[in-house]
């Protein structure tokens, strides 16, 4: 019984070698283009179509404004020192709010309070008359078939 799932597995392994070898012949085939596409004839011509060739010399030179490691390391190291010292220094009980008198006596001269006044006859026989009219100004919407 052992002997046949060898012959089988054998069997397996083989046809699977074998699709993958085919698969993988050649692999800078041009993939098929399905004719029906829209694109079609763009996709062939794409494919077809010879690219130029990068030279050696055209590889452009190694950047050398680039910062060292021992640079980025000092730049965070100042830019966390700078982020503790400003935590400090804002911390709840390390300053207090003084001399706020004359800043309020000022806001206090330069604000006009609101006049607060129960309408009166008039304005309320305006606001009808306004309602009034845009009442007769309405209509209903269309009905709906």
């Amino acid at each position: 019984m052992n002997g046949e799932t060898r012959k089988i597995m054998r069997l397996g392994l083989i046809v699977g070698l074998a699709a993958g070898a085919s698969a993988c012949a050649n692999p800078f085939r041009t993939a098929p283009v399905d004719p029906s596409s829209p694109v079609a004839a763009a996709a062939t011509a794409a494919a077809r179509a010879k690219g130029p060739h990068r030279k050696l010399s055209e590889i452009p030179a190694i950047p050398t404004d680039i910062p060292t490691a021992d640079q980025m390391r000092a730049a965070v190291t100042q830019q966390q020192a700078a982020g503790e010292a400003l935590t400090r220094a804002t911390a709840p009980s390390t300053w207090e709010l003084k001399d706020t008198e004359a800043y309020a006596a000022k806001a206090r001269r330069d604000v006009k309070p609101p006049a607060f006044e129960a309408p009166t006859d008039a304005d309320r026989a305006a606001t009808e008359a306004f309602a009034r009219a845009a009442r007769g100004r309405a209509s209903a919407p269309p009905s709906q078939p």
